[in-house]
């Protein structure tokens, strides 16, 4: 009804808004006062609403054949104009359930990518300054000295051998240079470390005028700027490097070149070490 009476009350009231009410287009300053009505009048809904709906179905039946009912739409609209606006309706759904669809898609992928970053972010393997790389390789050093066997890849005093193999090493992100022959040091093989994060290869080197003492040639990607550890920095003659020692071990680091950095880990001291570091390296 289009205009709300507060003055009704009773009969006037259920019966003159209860299919308002039941359509869900009662006034609203009229709900309370109608559900008050409402509560002692649950039988006369319930009859109410039966016999509305036998109402509108005898009304179906006596409504006219389906042939009177499309002579009554042609008057309004013809069946060409009416099937043209269909198609043209059924385009339009069409149309924008692609673009729905297309939205959902895209905004799908973008949490899917957003996911894969996230993650990435948090458990892509460590790099270069986010460890103590050098620390690593004092590691290695020590374990390639007490288990030679284990730890080599490559058994071998052939310099030339050795440098073909760490040539074909895969999945480098740098081309191994192999230092010039160190006077009193002889190849003894090669190691190669599989980080999650990097490859290292090791040159292993034996001195048999010095009781077969130990030297390792460490290689591996990356820009000293870039490293974790720093350390103090030395020059010997045009050799910039740091020092890193252990209480077995000392451990020079040095950009041998422009994409790979070295490390020398033995028990001669770091200016020894540099030295050799220096001869082994074309100026």
């Amino acid at each position: 009804m289009a205009n709300a009476k507060h003055e009704l009350q009773g009969e006037e009231l259920f019966y003159g808004y209860i299919a308002d009410y039941l359509d869900g287009e009662l006034p609203s300053n009229l709900v309370k006062q109608f559900e008050s009505e409402l509560s002692s009048r649950q039988q006369e809904l319930s009859a109410f609403q039966a016999n509305r709906g036998r109402l509108q179905s005898a009304l179906g039946d006596i409504g006219g054949s389906e042939a009177l009912k499309h002579k009554l739409r042609n008057l309004a609209q013809d069946d060409q104009v009416r099937e043209t606006m269909e198609a043209s309706e059924i385009a339009e759904v069409e149309k924008a359930e692609l673009w729905s669809n297309v939205l959902r898609r895209s905004t799908l992928l973008a949490i899917v990518l957003g996911i894969v970053g996230v993650l990435v972010y948090f458990f892509m393997p460590e790099r270069l300054g986010q460890i103590d790389i050098v620390e690593y390789i004092g590691y290695e050093a020590l374990a390639i000295e007490e288990d030679p066997e284990g730890r080599t890849n490559l058994p071998s005093a052939d310099a030339e051998e050795i440098r073909q193999f760490v040539a074909a090493v895969p999945g480098l992100e740098f081309r191994p240079t192999m230092l010039r022959s160190l006077k009193g040091w002889n190849p003894e093989g090669v190691s190669i470390i599989d980080y999650d994060f990097m490859k290292v290869i090791a040159i292993n080197y034996t001195s048999p005028e010095r009781a077969n003492e130990k030297l390792h040639h460490f290689m591996f990607g990356g820009l000293m700027s870039s490293m974790k550890y720093k350390g103090e920095e030395a020059d010997y003659r045009g050799i910039k490097y740091r020092v890193y020692g252990s209480d077995k071990l000392n451990l020079i680091v040095w950009q041998q070149t422009p994409d790979m950095i070295s490390v020398l880990a033995g028990r001669r001291s770091a200016p020894e070490l540099a030295e050799m570091a220096r001869a082994g390296t074309p100026e």
